[in-house]
């Protein structure tokens, strides 16, 4: 029940004059008589007014004061709040990702997300059904199918999990589209960012949360340099002002490492770099840690395991000097374990992380096949491709230019090759699974992809032929292009990897919501369990790895044996930087609820005035009968 005039309220210190009326009585004069016996009614009515005396009779000033309360309560104008009713469905979807746990007034987002939501359950009613969806939840991202019964929904709110995560919303926005199939159906999307939204004009947004300061860690990186471990990281600062950030390095079990202390103006990014001794260290997880507090906790703190040193053995089999190509391949690292072949000497060995075929020799092999071998470099093939279902090819033999790059594939980052010109190249119909990396006006030059298990990177043109193309000469771009080839390659031999391209070199470092594949030998395979961050044991099913809901260190047992560690953090500046919606968002957000779900209110103060009326009532026939 609401008031909407509770100022009458005040009117209640009225009622302690009305009692005191019952005391408060005029006292009368004493005058000597000679016989009392017509003045006894006089007697009886002086004792009845003195003031203060105990009342005998309490009936008459209970109803006369209740009867002024109840007349106080009809001017507040009393009204009762009726749940608004929707001719449809309504879809809520909560927000759980991870910058919903960023902390206001001691409550998360997440939480005053729920209170929202629980509060619009209870004022309003959909003919159709409400349903509970979260964007952080496995597929189809449902915490309660469409129901009218408030208590499964709010359970179903209450067992809205929290994660570390990143929101990706196109999904759970196709999702709940599925759901809607009429013109009366809504859904409301509560969150504290509206930004990057895949389609604006389908969730009523719904607000939460206000302007938040955090200082948190947005890149790092780990790795192994003769016998040093570099670790680098980079700091950003949200705030408005000048922070000073005390940061820890540690191994774990809390044993420190190195500690140091940098300042950073408002919204500036540093890095800060430490080294240490890899001696012992292999095989441990290290953390880097901001000791000052801020009001979001996940990206305080980041995990890396220092993995030993690992050659990459890269097997050339070719019948040329390809003296350039070899010193490239030997410059990309101290790490590379580099064997040469000629075609007669290569004989289907597998023991070789990454095995280039130059000039299209030895193509007779089926390169499935080829055991142990991860990955596998084709150089300017003027045969048919063991691995490839084609019809035919072509032989270009006219110069082409470099027309078009795919840019957001991570071995085209900062490099740009437009305008290169090929005098020779080959052109063939690409399979399903290829990609075109770098394209010419008749057809892909370079080109990738992932076929059981093994990655290929086929060059449609002797890229290292001076005569044929001036690729080799194009500084600084040709080299980093094939640095970041082999990073690209190298990244596909490690045991835990990513699911789709590998985005940089890492190592065992994740992202939270990342997708992993676990490649265990067959022989070490038999029940393989992932131990979470939080202890939680997860049975796997397949090779594919989908729960990296939790920042921290996850560990891959094969059996009883420990097979892997991996570090998940969130290292997400969209996340970090704790986005809060705008005066528009909220004005939008007030309209929705007066449109849409805004409760019905019905007053009743007439009824509160009919009861007056019949206290009126009762205390007239009380006072005459007395």
């Amino acid at each position: 029940m609401a008031f909407l005039n509770p100022a009458a309220f005040y009117l209640i210190g009225a009622i302690p004059i009305v009692i005191a009326l019952h005391f408060l009585k005029l006292r009368r004069q004493r005058y000597v008589v000679p016989s009392i016996m017509l003045w006894r009614a006089s007697a009886e009515d002086q004792k009845a007014n003195v003031p203060f005396q105990r009342l005998r009779n309490l009936l008459l000033p209970i109803l006369q004061s209740l009867l002024l309360l109840v007349i106080i309560v009809s001017v507040a104008r009393p009204a009762l709040r009726i749940p608004g009713i929707v001719h449809g469905k309504i879809i809520f979807i909560v927000d759980n990702s991870a910058s919903m746990l960023s902390k206001e007034m001691g409550e998360t987002r997440l939480a005053l997300a729920k209170q929202e939501v629980l509060k619009h359950i209870n004022q309003v009613s959909a003919s159709g059904g409400i349903m509970i969806m979260a964007t952080d939840s496995p597929k189809p991202y449902i915490q309660q199918a469409f129901t009218t019964d408030k208590d499964k929904l709010q359970r179903a709110v209450q067992n809205i999990v929290p994660t570390h995560a990143a929101g990706e919303l196109t999904s759970v926005f196709d999702q709940a589209k599925r759901y809607v199939d009429s013109s009366q159906d809504q859904i409301f999307f509560i969150s504290d960012s509206f930004e990057n939204l895949p389609d604006t004009s389908v969730p009523n947004k719904i607000a939460i949360g206000e302007a938040a300061e955090n200082i948190g860690i947005v890149q790092f990186n780990v790795e192994r340099i003769a016998d040093q471990y570099t670790i680098l990281a980079r700091i950003q600062n949200w705030t408005d002002t000048e922070r000073e950030i005390n940061i820890a390095l540690e191994l774990e079990g809390g044993t420190a490492i190195d500690e140091k202390t940098l300042t950073l103006a408002p919204k500036e990014v540093k890095s800060v770099l430490f080294s240490i001794n890899a001696e012992g260290l292999e095989g441990v997880a290290v953390s880097l840690h901001l000791l000052n507090a801020d009001d979001f906790d996940l990206d305080n703190r980041v995990w890396a395991i220092l993995n030993p040193k690992k050659q990459f053995r890269i097997l050339l089999v070719s019948d040329r000097d390809q003296s350039l190509l070899i010193e490239l391949l030997r410059s990309y690292g101290d790490r590379v374990e580099l064997q040469t072949v000629s075609t007669d000497e290569f004989h289907g060995t597998g023991d070789a992380d990454v095995i280039i075929f130059d000039g299209g020799i030895a193509l007779q092999q089926n390169f499935l096949n080829v055991p142990g071998t991860e990955s596998i470099i084709v150089i300017n093939s003027r045969r048919e491709l063991p691995f490839v279902v084609e019809p035919s090819i072509e032989i270009v033999t006219t110069l082409v230019s470099v027309i078009k790059e795919d840019r957001t594939h991570p071995i085209m980052q900062d490099v740009s090759i437009i305008g290169l010109q090929v005098k020779e190249s080959v052109h063939r119909e690409l399979p399903l699974w290829g990609n075109s990396l770098i394209e010419s006006e008749k057809g892909a030059l370079v080109w990738l992809g992932t076929e059981a298990n093994k990655q290929f990177l086929v060059f449609e043109f002797d890229a290292f032929n001076p005569e044929i193309s001036d690729f080799l000469f194009t500084i600084p771009d040709a080299p980093i292009f094939v640095y970041q080839c082999l990073e690209w390659l190298e990244a596909g031999t490690v045991p835990i990897k990513l699911l789709t391209l590998q985005k940089d070199k890492a190592g065992q470092i994740f992202r939270t919501g990342e997708q992993l594949k676990i490649d265990i030998p067959t022989l070490e395979r038999s029940t393989i369990q992932v131990k979470k961050p939080d202890s939680s044991m997860i049975e796997l099913d397949s090779e594919v790895f989908t729960e990296t809901d939790q920042i921290g260190v996850y560990s891959v047992f094969a059996g009883d044996s420990l097979f892997e560690r991996f570090a998940v953090n969130l290292l997400d500046a969209s996340e970090s930087a704790l986005s809060f919606p705008t005066t528009e968002s909220s004005i939008e957000k007030q309209v929705n609820e007066k449109d849409l779900i805004q409760p019905l209110t019905r007053e009743i103060w007439q009824w509160t005035a009919l009861f007056a009326v019949c206290l009126l009532l009762c205390e007239w026939w009380f006072y005459h009968r007395s």
